[in-house]
């Protein structure tokens, strides 16, 4: 571009000055775009904290590992913690009833001594999302009936709980009676399959006592093939994996009308 000298001075057309102008602006602009770009990089995992971004407290973090909070867990997520109230009385838990309509009259679930202590109230399941499990794992509890039931009611665990805040709630659960007998059943929406035939007897379940006490421990212990089902020690049966819920939420299966001490619940990773 021309031009000119004046003395000392260097005389510059005025289109050219205009030039000078414009490029200097678009370099300002640049830096500025630029500046915005890293304070917004820096900023992304303070908003992603603030926003639950990430793993949140006590889930998995994206390390492989299985078992509480990992596997379906950790990319179903779980709903908001419940808070005690309306006869759950244990922070952190849910339940369900099996029918909506029916009330929750005489529901109390309460933390007892070393265990949890459950009134019914209404047929249900009672759970703490965290306990989502895959992979080989154990689930356990020690139940004890504290006196009789007015007729045969059943209570033990269930496993492989998915979608259980919908209609499309399935799990598998396996219970017992103070009369001895089990039973291993599935639920699918509202709708249920035995999964080893109809209440059976079984010598490992112990029967309640002279004071009408009735305690067994029951286990589902599941397999990458198999899963056995448990009492005291001792195998009741064992189903292909494929014959099972095993993916999901492990919890509690109480009838109603009982009074139930429990003891010891538990899922454990299998190494």
């Amino acid at each position: 571009m021309a031009c000119s000298f004046a003395g000392n001075l260097i005389v510059v057309p005025a289109f050219e000055l205009r030039y000078r102008f414009l490029v200097s602006e678009a370099r300002r602009s640049m830096h500025r775009w630029l500046l915005a770009v890293v304070v917004l990089a820096l900023s992304l995992p303070a908003i992603a904290q603030d926003r639950g971004g990430g793993a949140p407290p006590g889930r998995a973090g994206g390390d492989g590992a299985q078992g509480r909070g990992a596997g379906p867990g950790g990319g179903r997520g779980t709903p908001p913690r419940p808070v005690a109230g309306n006869g759950i009385e244990v922070g952190g838990w849910f339940g369900r009833l099996d029918d909506p309509k029916e009330g929750r009259t005489g529901l109390k679930f309460v933390t007892m001594g070393t265990g949890l202590h459950a009134t019914t109230g209404p047929n249900m399941i009672l759970f703490d999302a965290d306990e989502d499990w895959e992979g080989p794992y154990t689930t356990k509890a020690t139940f004890t009936m504290t006196k009789l039931a007015s007729h045969e009611v059943a209570y033990g665990l269930f496993v492989g709980g998915q979608d259980l805040d919908n209609d499309k709630q399935r799990y598998t659960y396996f219970v017992i009676r103070q009369d001895g007998k089990y039973l291993i059943r599935k639920r699918t929406g509202a709708t249920v399959t035995n999964v080893a035939g109809d209440w059976a007897d079984h010598a490992a379940i112990q029967k309640p006592n002279a004071q009408g006490s009735q305690t067994n421990e029951l286990a589902i212990q599941v397999g990458r093939d198999t899963v056995t089902f448990l009492a005291n020690g001792q195998t009741v049966t064992t189903q292909p994996a494929k014959a099972v819920d095993v993916v999901g939420i492990s919890g509690l299966r109480i009838g109603h009308g009982l009074d139930l001490q429990i003891e010891g619940f538990s899922v454990t990773q299998a190494k």
